[in-house]
C-alpha cells in the first residue's frame, strides 16, 4: 500500500514537472514585439511617402525622440540610403532638426551650406549631400515628440526653394504622422510592459510592483510611462473587489465630467 502511494505521489511530481516545463516553454514561445507598433510605423512610412509627393522633395523623414534629454533619431526613411540613417543618432540641439524640436517651429532653408546650425555628420556618414531642406515640428498634446524633414528635390541642383504653401502641406501632414508617431512609442511600451509581465514568475502583487520600478526609468516618453503606471495602479486597486471598482467608475466618472467642463469653459472664453 505504501509503494503504491509512493508510486502515486512520484507520478504526480513527474507530471507537475512536464506541466510546468510546458508552461515555461509556452511563456518562452510568446513573442508580442512589434505586434502593435509594426502597423503604426508602416503606416507612418506610407505617409510619408505621399507628403514626399505632395510637398515635391527628393528624400523626406521621420525622427523621433531618442532618449528624455533632447536627442534624435530616424523612425523611417523615402531614401535609398534608409538602412543607413536609421543607424543615425542626433545628439541633442544639434542640426536643423534638433533646432526645430527645441523650438517647436518649422524652417525652410534654401542652401545649409549657408545655415550654421547644420549638422553634416548625417550626411558624412550616408555619403549624401542634402541642399535644400524643410523641416516641420510633429506635436500632439502641445508638445513636441519628433521632426517631420523633407530634403532636396527630384533631379540635380540648383533646387527651387520650399514654398510657403508646401511648409503649409507639410505642416498638415505632420498633424497626421505626429498622432501615429504618438500611438506607435505608447505600442512600443505596451510590447515591452507585456513581454515582462507574461515572462515573469513572481505573484501578481509582485508583477505589479516589478512593472511600476521598472516603468521609473525605462527609455521611454513620459506621459506614456505616466499612462502605463496609472493603469497598473487602477488594475491593483479594482483587483480587491467590487467595492474597490465601483469607487474607481466613481472617480474616473467625476474627473471625466470636470475636465469636460473645463474644456467647455475655455472654449467659451476663447469664442466670445
Amino acid at each position: 500500500m505504501s509503494d503504491n502511494k509512493n508510486t502515486e505521489l512520484n507520478q504526480g511530481a513527474a507530471g507537475e514537472e512536464t506541466y510546468s516545463a510546458a508552461m515555461r516553454e509556452a511563456i518562452s514561445a510568446i513573442d508580442v514585439s512589434h505586434s502593435l507598433s509594426q502597423p503604426l510605423k508602416r503606416a507612418v512610412d506610407d505617409l510619408l511617402g505621399v507628403a514626399a509627393q505632395s510637398v515635391g522633395s527628393a528624400d523626406a523623414s521621420v525622427l523621433i525622440r531618442d532618449g528624455n534629454e533632447g536627442g534624435l533619431k530616424f523612425l523611417v526613411a523615402v531614401s535609398e540610403l534608409e538602412e543607413e540613417l536609421l543607424k543615425i543618432r542626433i545628439p541633442p540641439g544639434k542640426g536643423i532638426a534638433g533646432l526645430v524640436f527645441s523650438s517647436g517651429q518649422p524652417m525652410a532653408v534654401n542652401d545649409v551650406s549657408e545655415e550654421g546650425s547644420f549638422w553634416s555628420e548625417a550626411d558624412k556618414k550616408t555619403g549624401f549631400k542634402t541642399v535644400t531642406l524643410l523641416a516641420t515640428p510633429l506635436r500632439t498634446r502641445n508638445e513636441t515628440i519628433g521632426v517631420l524633414e523633407f530634403v532636396n528635390r527630384p533631379g540635380e541642383p540648383p533646387y527651387p526653394p520650399f514654398t510657403p504653401e508646401e511648409m503649409d502641406r507639410a505642416a498638415r501632414f505632420a498633424d497626421l504622422i505626429a498622432r501615429l508617431v504618438d500611438a506607435y512609442e505608447l505600442g512600443v511600451l505596451i510590447e515591452s510592459v507585456f513581454d515582462r509581465a507574461v515572462k515573469t514568475s513572481s505573484s501578481s502583487s509582485e508583477m505589479r510592483s516589478d512593472l511600476r520600478e521598472w516603468l521609473k526609468s525605462v527609455d521611454a516618453p513620459r506621459e506614456h510611462r505616466e499612462l502605463l503606471m496609472l493603469t497598473i495602479c487602477l488594475t491593483e486597486i479594482v483587483s480587491r473587489g467590487e467595492a474597490e471598482r465601483e469607487m474607481c467608475r466613481d472617480l474616473l466618472e467625476t474627473i471625466s465630467r470636470f475636465t469636460e467642463r473645463r474644456s467647455a469653459s475655455s472654449s467659451s472664453y476663447f469664442n466670445f
